[in-house]
């Protein structure tokens, strides 16, 4: 890994270490980009959660619109590593901005959940590669990955229409049906190996 990049995915691992074990399976080229992107939509959904009066939530989502739009590249590490994604091309302001708007607009009209917002932000993860074709299915992955439901896809099939670039959407799918089975018995000390076996199609979650 890039310097950038290990530091992306380490601290979305911080973060959420389920997640982070998935794009392991990603390029590493892609790996940074991805992480930080995730990392956005839990800084968001945090800034939601948080705060106990929806203003402060308002101006905490702000920040991070001044902060990308900004050019002091010292206020959070995660936006010194966004502006280096938007510097090389690999995201748009644009999407940036659409990201951080699905949490601006549950915020404003109240009829979307949490669900909702990492629904629609999975969903553009793959169209970022281009693979508009999984944005359904990545929108029913994020709605499991912010709710207690198992992904509705056929894991056999999913693992077909993957590539290297998405393979983490399967992972994380059969990660999700596999919670669902083993009802969460805490932490997982095999889940890498699980993943290894999961990513070569071996015992699939059912």
């Amino acid at each position: 890994m890039a310097d950038n990049e290990g530091e992306a995915w380490l601290a979305l691992r911080e973060t959420d270490r389920e997640l982070a074990c998935c794009l392991l399976f990603v390029p590493s080229d892609l790996r940074g980009l991805l992480s930080d992107l995730l990392s956005l939509a839990h800084e968001c959904e945090n800034a939601i959660r948080i705060p106990s009066e929806s203003m402060l939530a308002a101006i905490r989502l702000q920040w991070w619109v001044d902060a990308l739009a900004g050019d002091d590249l010292t206020v959070a590490p995660l936006a010194e590593r966004l502006h280096g994604h938007l510097r090389s091309g690999k995201i748009g302001i644009g999407q940036l901005h659409a990201l951080i708007g699905l949490w601006q607009d549950r915020l404003q009209d109240g009829t979307q959940g949490a669900t909702g917002c990492w629904a629609q932000a999975f969903a553009m993860m793959p169209r970022i590669e281009e693979r508009h074709d999984l944005a359904r299915m990545a929108a029913d992955i994020g709605r499991c990955f912010a709710g207690d439901e198992a992904p509705d896809v056929d894991l056999k099939k999913l693992r077909r229409q993957v590539g290297a670039d998405t393979r983490w959407l399967f992972l994380l799918a059969c990660l999700i049906r596999h919670g669902q089975t083993s009802h969460g018995t805490g932490t997982d000390g095999l889940l890498v190996w699980r993943m290894l076996a999961w990513r070569w199609g071996i015992r699939l979650p059912s």
